[in-house]
């Protein structure tokens, strides 16, 4: 644990979720206005996103700039979104909405059937255009200031792969967020990638260590472990299943992550690395149950009137639990373990 008269040096890990990445946004928005120093950021599909214009932004303009950054980045995607011109905020109406909604859901189960005739779909080029637009990646490449780790998916063996330092580009980008669904999966130096989330969502292993230097690590999670209503339909199983498999990485990194702490606090081990283990406070910042409810596409919708709700829902959740849990900071983890886990008595 920190000392007492030691400012907390934070480091942020960040889930991915596709359109929920606004709502990291906005918690990390908040979170960025309490003054924080950063010292690492990790970040696997959308997480990675919002973690290339924080570090970018961070590093130009401390603060501010990745706040500025961030907005940059996800009005950019907005202005780019096929959905912009069906983007009537509140007036949408009870009846347009609902007809969209319907609509999205059939192209989102019919995309892996279509998507392969789609190009412009396949290559991302709409995604890569964005952050091209958004994010000074030759800073984020060159910069030293605060160490970004991107995780994908390398394909061949099924492993999770970290880019970092010079290797943040464009392409490590790209994999981190290619869902294999929609887009060509993405050759690197020979190799070849897929979604970062499937096997580290996000990254922690990477911000516990004394080059780092961090005294606290805010988890922020976009896909609840638990959710009230699974619903019945085809698309609300599939959300569920996807649900599941892109926290399976998170709740096994947590509990072991947890287990292994104890252990090297309780035992004050001499080897570095578990000192570093042991001097971390943990913090899981979880989505509130309305984001769990929204619609089942919801994760594909990125009209910027969606993507302002989003951001003010994680605006809010982060002012709440910095309202219970400020005091943990650079003092001790408010993290306590998974909920459902306790419930069992596993």
């Amino acid at each position: 644990m920190a000392t007492p008269n030691v400012r907390p040096r934070i480091a942020l890990a960040l889930q991915g979720g596709g359109a929920h990445g606004a709502y990291g946004w906005g918690v990390v928005e908040r979170l960025l206005e309490e003054g924080v120093d950063l010292v690492g950021v990790s970040g696997a599909s959308a997480g990675a996103m919002n973690g290339a214009a924080i570090v970018s932004g961070y590093a130009a303009n401390g603060c501010e700039g990745a706040r500025d950054t961030m907005e940059r980045l996800w009005r950019t995607v907005a202005n780019a979104s096929p959905l912009a011109p069906l983007d009537f905020g509140h007036w949408g109406g009870p009846f347009f909405e609902p007809w969209l909604r319907r609509s999205l859901d059939i192209a989102n189960l019919s995309s892996r059937y279509v998507a392969p005739f789609l190009p412009s779909v396949r290559d991302m080029r709409a995604l890569r255009r964005a952050v091209q637009d958004s994010i000074d990646l030759d800073l984020l490449r060159h910069q030293t200031r605060v160490p970004l780790h991107v995780a994908a998916t390398h394909i061949a063996t099924g492993s999770p792969h970290l880019f970092t330092g010079e290797a943040v580009t464009l392409d490590a980008l790209m994999a981190s967020a290619c869902l294999p669904d929609l887009f060509s999966a993405v050759e690197i130096g020979g190799e070849y990638y897929w979604d970062g989330g499937f096997t580290a969502n996000p990254a922690l292993e990477p911000l516990l260590t004394d080059a780092v230097g961090a005294t606290d690590m805010i988890i922020v999670q976009i896909t609840p472990f638990t959710v009230d209503d699974l619903g019945s339909g085809v698309s609300d199983v599939m959300r569920r299943v996807s649900d599941i498999s892109f926290n399976a990485c998170l709740r096994r990194d947590l509990r072991a992550l947890s287990e292994i702490q104890d252990i090297a606090r309780a035992e004050h081990s001499s080897d570095p690395r578990m000192q570093a283990i042991a001097r971390v406070n943990l913090h899981l910042l979880s989505p509130p149950p309305e984001l769990a409810g929204r619609f089942s596409i919801s994760k594909v919708d990125t009209r910027w009137s969606v993507l302002q709700d989003l951001r003010a829902m994680g605006r809010d959740q982060a002012e709440k639990w910095l309202a219970t849990n400020r005091r943990f900071i650079g003092h001790d983890s408010s993290f306590e373990g998974l909920v459902e886990e306790a419930m069992t008595g596993d």
